[in-house]
């Protein structure tokens, strides 16, 4: 299932930091959290496994020493950060428009509009929380894309420098976004 063929891309190939075996056990332990934490955000089952699966696809693919040390909270990370993704990903494709409105056309319901409005400012919250130099490097990661070769000769800083602060603006956000939800 998880072996790569020729034609797959090098993300989908197993990280020498897990056996089978290893991997297996990851997976049996948090994949059932991971599907239980996205039930009441992600209403269509599919959908959830889908991202548990884009989950651990990352997870196998990354170099991170965070990956390995504590692959939970590091799938958790990853999960927020999918969901995150997907939000704003709808946002930028919905577009309040008063001639679709009048039109009848589905629109999200003044819930769907606030849960997703806490979810933002939550995170941004978060996100203003992080340590100046984490915060730099998170932002210019997620938010101006760059890769990490590019932060580190940007910022001269080493790459697993650009994966400590990456990693640990993941777990900062995931604590502060968890505790503030309850």
């Amino acid at each position: 299932m998880f072996r790569a063929s020729e034609n797959e891309a090098p993300c989908a190939r197993p990280s020498a930091r897990y056996d089978h075996r290893q991997f297996e056990a990851v997976y049996r332990r948090e994949a059932p959290k991971l599907l239980s934490f996205l039930k009441p955000r992600i209403w269509q089952e599919e959908d959830r496994h889908d991202l548990v699966q884009e989950a651990f696809t990352r997870l196998v693919a990354s170099r991170s020493t965070a990956a390995t040390s504590n692959p939970g909270a590091y799938l958790q990370g990853i999960v927020r950060h999918l969901l995150a993704d997907r939000a704003r990903a709808w946002a930028k494709a919905q577009s309040f428009d008063p001639v679709t409105y009048s039109a009848g056309n589905d629109i999200a319901g003044p819930d769907t509009v606030a849960e997703i409005n806490d979810m933002r400012e939550r995170y941004r919250s978060a996100v203003e929380t992080l340590p100046p130099r984490t915060k730099e490097v998170f932002l210019l990661h997620r938010a101006e894309e760059l890769g990490y070769r590019q932060i580190a000769e940007q910022l001269d800083i080493s790459i697993r420098t650009v994966e400590w602060h990456v990693a640990e603006a993941i777990v900062r956000i995931g604590k502060s976004i968890g505790n503030a939800h309850g």
